[in-house]
């Protein structure tokens, strides 16, 4: 059940995502043609510079995050501090160590972003918190492109980041104290608790106010042995086509509690909004409830004949979001839950404006839940690896919530896919670095066709991988799309970009005696695509300064990758270049690299190559409604082939 409880709590407020635009376009990881201006802030005219935050430190955080409500096991719920006092406690990070970090897995592939060294704390004054614990890395899931209508590009993007809080320690007297945390505690498991987040109105325009903050609506929960941590095995809603159904609605996911007879929704990152806030898009009353007809679609009249009702829900509310963190919840009647069991659930929307379907009457279905009310997820989303090792996936099936047992789910690559993550086509000025394909070879990645799911529903997914070596050129390693799905599930039963992505990394053997021209490449690389390193900490092209800094990247280079403090902040770093760098860093510290000193007379700047011969310039470009340079609704475009989604992302 995880976040979608009777137990859980709600809170509200903003995050900052200070992400590093410059890795954003794949030709800037090329060292041999890498311009001292891709680390600038994109102009009219040349927006293959440094796109709209060249200089961000990949930093995460959580902004004034408050409670906002609590809700308790016999379906009672306060928002009232007298009754409960962790209403209105802030929800923040570590007291004691740098930010987590928001993480692509690589450039060619921008649509699953993880939060990396992440502490979350229920803070109840400076000296003592009420719980707190470690995000596990998760990606974020159902990004989409147009919840806010009035917005464009990233402004108008939202998604869902869930994971569990691992390692959980509460107060000394926290149950004691909170009602809601003693339940909280009691209900959950090895120390953990089921936490989503969801992501909107994020402002990528540096000449706004706040600029690289967005808004941000939570729940936290138990988390239950054996579930999913980073999706909810339940029922799952979908649109007919494209990303949006009719009404405005994108994928969410529903569970049904038969013990305490209660539906959850999570409605944080589903209907379309007007504005940063998160203020609802009016598509007329909402109701919840099943279809007694499973064939009726999206967009067809219902009656009471055809569909049962169970609730309205209250998105009308412009306090609703917020107050709830998105999560709607429903006490049904006996009757209800049996029909419910085996029959899909849907949004009906009671509109008499409905211009898909005129004259049809003002009960519509806004959105339902998948055919046969099938779901079929895996995590971890992402898995890097080094060639010759292996992935493990874990993919999950179930039907209308129940787990699908000894059931096949058919595995296979999605192959090569050219033209990834190099901005826009229109571009006067693209960096002149060729783009690769990703996905090739595709011998280098061996997949079962077809993996069996256990008593649980889950299934063991083990992927091997061989040495890809350097298909990419100037990118380390390999991505690979794996796709899944039960025989016959068509593509609109997942979201979009919901793959299993595989990074193999190039083979790299250590060196026995490593010197700067070992690691220079390896350095200089991460000085293009970072350039706040070298204008707020050390240069890391020039080895003068990575010498007067050799302890303190010692201690990066040494961090486990799940620290917030490890290097590099992108995780793509293979063991044995992360090795080899450590050796050569350990001999710099105790005896000196001859090879530094040699260097230190030519090495004056963040580009050790000789630059392209200069262009004519470009006239500026005249104001567009695409999406800036840099930004995920651009890469999402670009991909659109894949999913054929491409006149929806």
């Amino acid at each position: 059940m995880s976040f979608l409880h009777r137990v859980r709590l709600a809170f509200q407020g903003t995050f900052q995502a200070d992400v590093s635009t410059v890795n954003n376009d794949v030709r800037h990881y090329d060292n041999a043609t890498f311009q001292p201006s891709y680390q600038e802030l994109q102009a009219p005219g040349h927006v293959e510079n440094g796109w709209w935050n060249p200089t961000g430190s990949g930093a995460f955080r959580l902004l004034d995050c408050r409670v906002t409500g609590v809700w308790y096991a016999d379906g009672t719920s306060t928002t009232d501090p007298a009754v409960d006092p962790i209403i209105g406690a802030l929800v923040g990070g570590s007291s004691d160590r740098t930010s987590g970090k928001l993480v692509d897995v690589d450039p060619q592939w921008q649509l699953a972003s993880e939060l990396w060294g992440l502490d979350v704390r229920l803070i109840e004054s400076a000296a003592a918190d009420w719980f707190g614990g470690r995000y596990r890395p998760n990606s974020f899931r159902d990004l989409w492109f147009s919840r806010n209508v009035n917005a464009g590009g990233d402004r108008a993007a939202s998604a869902t980041f869930q994971s569990v809080l691992e390692g959980v320690s509460f107060g000394p007297d926290a149950a004691a104290r909170s009602r809601a945390l003693r339940e909280l505690q009691a209900a959950t498991a090895e120390q953990r608790l089921s936490i989503r987040l969801a992501t909107f109105g994020y402002q990528d325009d540096v000449h706004q106010p706040g600029f690289t903050v967005g808004t941000l609506v939570g729940a936290i929960g138990p988390y239950l042995a054996g579930e999913p941590t980073s999706f909810v095995l339940g029922r799952r809603f979908t649109p007919a086509s494209g990303f949006t159904s009719w009404a405005g609605m994108t994928w969410f996911t529903g569970a049904l509690d038969e013990g305490s007879r209660t539906l959850f929704l999570d409605l944080s990152n589903a209907l379309q909004i007007t504005d940063s806030a998160g203020t609802p898009v009016d598509v007329g009353t909402i109701v919840v409830g099943a279809l007694k007809n499973a064939a009726l679609r999206e967009n067809t009249p219902v009656s009471p004949d055809t569909f049962e009702s169970f609730a309205v829900i209250p998105y009308q509310d412009p306090r609703w979001l917020q107050a709830s963190g998105g999560v709607f919840a429903a006490e049904l009647t006996e009757v209800q839950v049996a029909i419910a069991r085996n029959s899909p659930l849907a949004l009906v929307v009671g509109s008499e404006v409905n211009p898909g379907a005129v004259g049809m009457g003002p009960n519509i279905v806004g959105i339902r839940e998948s055919d046969d009310g099938l779901l079929v997820g895996a995590e971890p989303v992402i898995s890097r690896v080094d060639g010759g090792g292996s992935a493990s996936v874990t993919v999950y099936a179930s039907r209308y919530g129940i787990p699908l047992a000894d059931t096949a789910i058919q595995i296979g690559q999605t192959g090569p896919s050219p033209q990834q993550g190099g901005g826009s086509p229109q571009n006067p000025n693209p960096p002149p670095a060729p783009i690769p394909d990703i996905g090739v070879p595709m011998d280098k990645v061996e997949l079962p066709r077809q993996v069996t799911t256990d008593r649980t529903g889950a299934a063991a997914l083990t992927i091997k991988t061989q040495d890809p070596k350097h298909p990419r050129g100037y990118l380390d390693g390999q991505l690979y799309l794996v796709d899944y799905r039960l025989p016959g599930q068509g593509n609109q039963a997942r979201s979009a970009f919901d793959y299993a992505v595989i990074h193999v990394r190039d083979q790299f053997d250590v060196p026995a005696d490593p010197t700067w021209s070992d690691v220079q490449p390896i350095f200089i690389q991460y000085g293009n695509l970072y350039p706040i390193m070298s204008k707020r900490l050390v240069n890391l092209a020039d080895p003068a300064d990575v010498k007067a800094h050799a302890k303190l990247l010692h201690f990066a280079f040494t961090r486990d990758i799940s620290d917030p403090s490890y290097m590099p902040v992108t995780r793509d770093l293979s063991e044995g270049k992360r090795r080899t760098i450590i050796k050569w860093l350990e001999k710099l510290i105790a005896t000196g690299d001859p090879g530094v000193a040699a260097m230190q007379a030519v090495a004056a700047g963040p580009v050790r190559a000789p630059a392209p011969p200069a262009r004519p310039a470009a006239p500026a470009p005249a104001p567009s409604a695409e999406p800036p340079e840099g930004s995920k609704s651009r890469f999402a475009r670009g991909l659109g082939r894949l999913s054929g989604k491409e006149k929806q992302s």
